[in-house]
């Protein structure tokens, strides 16, 4: 094998390790923001569990308009 071939070898693993390490950074990062969206939606369900419960004893179930 000569020198060129030995180059053009070297410069397509490097390239297929680079190509390879930023797919792998990019997957991580969706993963991430799916993590997140995740939590923001869980966060949100539970924040409408709450405001749907029935208020306390004494609060908000009636209005006096008499006045």
């Amino acid at each position: 094998m000569n020198s060129v071939g030995i180059a053009n070898t070297y410069a397509a693993t490097m390239q297929a390790q680079t190509s390879q390490a930023l797919q792998s950074e990019m997957l991580k990062i969706a993963a991430q923001q799916d993590a997140g969206l995740v939590a923001l939606l869980q966060e949100g369900a539970a924040n409408l569990q709450s405001t749907q419960t029935a208020p306390a004893p004494g609060l908000g179930t009636q209005v006096d308009v008499s006045a």
